[in-house]
C-alpha cells in the first residue's frame, strides 16, 4: 500500500489530520507531536517539498488496524506465521514504480528533534542489504553529514552481520535506503526475526499484492510502494562521529564512531511522489515499533515454556524496550519464575520483568503496583541475576553488562484466592 492511499485510509476511518507548512527542521515537529498524540501530522519542511506525515502509530489500535486484528494474541501469531511463512514474490521492473531525480541529501527531510541531539537525522530509514542469498531490512538512524553522505548507527545484528562479511574482504556494503515505506512493512522492518529471514519477504506473506523489484545498480530488492529510495554504499574504511542521539528511553545517547553511507543515487515513486515518515525519538510511535514486533517474538518464545500465558507489554515507561509485564494463568509451582527467564531469552535486552496473575491489568500501572505491594515476599519472590548482557540503552550498565531481576508479583501457587483478591466495587 502506497502511504498516500494510507493516509487517505485514516480519513475515511475520521482520523483527524493536521496539515502545516514551513516547519522548521530543528524542534517544531517534537513538540507538534508531543501535544497532538489523537492526531495524524502531514507537513513539509521549509524549503522542502517533500510530503512528512507523523503519528501513524499512536496506540496499538494502530497496529491492530495495520495487521488486521483485533488483540494482541492475534497480532502475535499474525506477525509469527508471516515471519515463518516467508514467501519469495515474482520480481517487477524497477522502473515502471520508480524516476532517478538530481536530489542529494540536501534535499531529504534529516531534522533535529532535540537539543541535545548532536545533528539532524533520518529516524524512519529503512536499511536494505544482501550477503549471498541472504537480505536483511531494518531501522537505522542516519545522521547528516554532507549533501553526499550520512553517518550510520549499526548495532551488533544482522546488519552488521553483513557489513562486517564485506568488510573482512575489504569491500563496502551495497544498500538501499527506503523512507515512507507501507506500514505494514514498517512492522515488520522493526522485528528482529532469525538471521537468514528476510523481513520483506514475511511482509508478502500477508500483502501478496505489494511488488518487489530491484535497483538499477546494485540490485537490492525493494518494495515497490516505497515512496523514497537511496542507493549508495556504507564504506569499509570511512568512519565518523555519530551522536548524540536522544535514544527511546528519553536519554542522550553517547557519540561513537561509525560508518558512513555514501550516496549513489535517489529515486522517488512515479505513482506517488516523495514521503517520509518522521519519527520523533522516545515518544509513542518511536516506543511502539521498538516494543510491539519484540512483544511477537517474547509470546512465541515464553509459550513454549507456558500454555498459559494471557498478555505481554514491554513497557512505555522503558522505552518498549527494558521492562517487561507479563500475564499468566497458574498451571503449576514454578511456572511464574520459569516464564520469567524464557522472557530474558527470549529478548536480552530485558532489564526487569514481572510476572503477575490474570486478574491484573498490564495496561494499568496501578494494578501492577498492587500486584507487587501484596504478592510479592522481596526474600522468595526477587530472583537477581547477575553479570548479565543487556542492553547498551540501560545507562546503569557497562556497555550492556548488567543486572536483571524478575519479580514473582503472582499469588503464592498453594494459598487461597481468599487471601489475595482485591474486592470489587458493589
Amino acid at each position: 500500500m502506497y502511504v498516500k492511499e494510507y493516509l487517505d485510509e485514516l480519513v475515511e476511518r475520521g482520523r483527524e489530520i493536521i496539515f502545516l507548512d514551513n516547519v522548521s527542521r530543528e524542534y517544531e515537529v517534537t513538540r507538534y507531536v508531543y501535544e497532538n498524540r489523537d492526531k495524524v501530522i502531514v507537513f513539509k519542511l521549509k524549503g522542502s517539498d517533500i510530503t512528512c506525515y507523523t503519528n501513524i502509530f499512536s496506540d496499538r489500535r494502530d497496529l491492530y488496524s495495520i495487521l488486521k486484528v483485533e488483540n494482541d494474541i492475534e497480532a502475535y501469531e499474525r506477525i509469527i506465521y508471516a515471519l515463518n511463512n516467508p514467501i519469495k514474490p515474482d520480481l517487477a521492473d524497477f522502473n515502471e514504480y520508480f524516476i532517478e531525480t538530481n536530489y542529494t541529501l540536501d534535499h531529504m527531510p534529516f531534522i533535529k528533534y532535540f537539543r541535545e541531539d548532536g545533528g539532524y537525522y533520518l529516524t524512519s530509514s529503512i536499511i536494505i542489504a544482501c550477503i549471498g542469498d541472504i537480505c536483511n531490512a531494518s531501522y537505522h538512524r542516519m545522521m547528516y553529514r554532507n549533501n553526499r553522505e550520512a553517518v550510520v548507527r549499526i548495532v551488533p545484528r544482522h546488519l552488521y552481520r553483513i557489513y562486517r562479511g564485506y568488510s573482512e574482504k575489504g569491500e563496502d556494503t551495497p544498500v538501499a535506503v527506503v523512507l515512507g515505506v507501507d506500514p505494514l512493512f514498517g512492522v515488520f522492518a522493526a522485528s528482529t526475526p532469525p538471521y537468514g529471514v528476510f523481513e520483506l519477504e514475511s511482509f508478502i506473506s500477508l500483502e501478496q499484492r505489494e511488488k518487489i523489484v530491484k535497483t538499477p545498480k546494485y540490485r537490492i530488492p525493494v518494495p515497490s510502494s516505497s515512496s523514497i529510495v537511496l542507493e549508495g554504499v556504507i564504506s569499509s574504511r570511512e568512519y565518523s562521529d555519530e551522536g548524540p542521539f536522544v535514544d527511546v528511553l528519553g536519554l542522550s545517547d553517547t557519540i561513537r564512531k561509525q560508518p558512513v553511507f555514501k550516496l549513489d543515487r535517489i529515486y522517488v515513486n512515479k505513482h506517488t511522489g516523495p514521503y517520509y515518515h518522521a519519527i520523533v525519538p522516545s515518544l509513542w510511535e518511536h516506543i511502539l515499533l521498538m516494543g510491539f514486533p519484540r512483544e511477537a517474538l517474547i509470546y512465541d518464545s515464553v509459550r513454549k515454556v507456558s500454555p498459559n500465558i494471557k498478555a505481554i507489554r514491554l513497557t512505555f515507561g522503558s522505552g518498549g524496550w527494558l521492562h517487561a509485564v507479563v500475564s499468566i494463568k497458574q498451571g503449576r509451582p514454578g511456572e511464574a519464575r520459569n516464564v520469567g527467564l524464557a522472557v530474558f531469552n527470549a529478548h536480552p535486552s530485558v532489564k526487569h520483568v514481572v510476572i503477575v496473575d490474570d486478574d491484573i491489568n498490564i495496561d494499568d500501572p496501578l494494578m501492577i503496583e498492587w500486584a507487587i505491594a501484596t504478592r510479592v515476599k522481596g526474600g522468595e519472590d526477587l530472583i537477581v541475576l547477575k553479570d548479565l548482557y543487556g542492553s547498551t540503552l540501560d545507562p546503569r550498565s557497562d556497555e550492556g553488562l548488567g543486572d536483571k531481576v524478575l519479580v514473582d508479583a503472582t499469588k503464592p501457587f498453594n494459598e487461597p484466592w481468599s487471601k489475595y483478591r482485591r474486592a470489587s466495587i458493589p
